[in-house]
């Protein structure tokens, strides 16, 4: 059921137009509401509780990344909601320097071509605006989405060749398929390598990405792929029988070799100058984040993030990542253009310093 408020605001937008009335079942007028509880906690007269901790305003000379994970359900179902994340995301681009948009996969839901229309007509209102790199997520592949096959939408609505002529487009795995990524970019006083891998990444594909750090030594790194950590703050791995694996890529038919959070650490992020990995994917509270030292002796910071399991897919919120001008220090938010709030709960809203000496 959704909330009176969260309706409210989807009228204002006419997402649901006319779904209030003044008038009840029937065309009766509505019923006179009952008269407050006494033992009710939500009672007006009760005391006022205590305010929550707001987030810190951003800062000028800060660069921002915005993290979009699990779109899946506005592209089924609301499209409007994700046309408004990108849609702000481009209006705020010059104000708050958004310097890169990363999506986490789960692009879509059941891999159609009425979805992927969706999502790429949201995505381009970033084109020309803001650079973005997507990775497809387990819901992305497949007849229905069930990542049976490694068969996606993504490359037919998404244009190989736009992105490759972005200053940005580092190259691909495959030429022609946006699957497998990387991009290089100047943000924040550092010259920084996101590598977007795919869904369960093969062997072959985590080779790639492994000669791809290995040829820029000197640039910060970011790594992007669907499904890494678990909302236990560990990493997925399907040779741990004592903690839960729910999700984990092993667990689907997904063809080919696959590589879970643990072994994508062990082949890859530990040997090279990863500063933080982003995922989505994961359901429960869709939060998580563990701090590792790799072989260099310099922490990783591997952060989950999804909203999918909140009202109407999402609430529309996303992760608003701020660099500040020391670039080191990185404020996490989580924030919703369409409610216009920041969650500030200690999941959602912290500050971790990038270890960039």
């Amino acid at each position: 059921m959704l909330s009176t408020r969260t309706l409210a605001i989807f009228v204002g937008l006419d997402i649901f137009p006319g779904i209030f009335t003044c008038e009840g079942p029937g065309g009766d007028p509505p019923p006179i509401p009952d008269e407050p509880d006494p033992d009710d906690p939500d009672d007006p007269d009760d005391p006022e509780p205590e305010p929550e901790p707001k987030p810190p305003p951003f800062t000028a000379g800060s660069t921002v990344f915005a993290v979009m994970p699990d779109t899946q359900l506005y592209s089924l179902n609301y499209p409007e909601l994700f046309d408004l994340q990108t849609s702000w995301i481009a209006q705020k681009a010059d104000q708050l320097d958004i310097a890169y948009v990363f999506h986490l996969g789960d692009i879509v839901q059941n891999n159609t071509a009425p979805e992927w229309e969706v999502a790429s007509d949201a995505m381009s209102n970033l084109d020309g605006v803001v650079p973005y790199a997507l990775v497809p997520g387990n819901h992305d592949y497949g007849p229905l989405g069930n990542a049976s096959t490694r068969d996606t939408g993504l490359n037919t609505w998404f244009s190989f060749a736009d992105a490759a002529q972005l200053p940005s487009f580092g190259g691909a795995y495959e030429p022609g398929k946006l699957d497998n990524t990387y991009h290089l970019f100047k943000a924040g006083g550092h010259d920084w390598i996101a590598v977007m891998l795919e869904w369960a990444p093969r062997d072959e594909v985590v080779v790639w990405a492994d000669e791809v750090m290995a040829a820029h030594p000197g640039r910060l790194g970011i790594l992007v792929t669907h499904a890494y950590l678990n909302n236990n703050d560990l990493r997925y791995d399907y040779t741990d029988l004592e903690n839960p694996q729910d999700y984990n890529p092993h667990h689907y038919p997904t063809p080919g070799s696959i590589n879970d959070g643990e072994q994508l650490w062990q082949k890859l992020v530990r040997h090279h100058r990863f500063v933080m990995t982003l995922n989505g994917h994961v359901l429960g509270d869709g939060t998580g984040y563990l701090a590792s030292v790799n072989d260099h002796g310099r922490v990783v910071h591997q952060m989950l993030s999804n909203y999918q399991m909140r009202e109407v897919g999402g609430e529309g919120y996303m992760r608003l990542l701020e660099l500040m001008p020391d670039g080191r220090t990185m404020h996490v938010r989580t924030y919703s253009p369409l409610l216009e709030e920041f969650l500030v709960a200690a999941d959602q809203q912290y500050t971790i310093e990038l270890d960039v000496d």
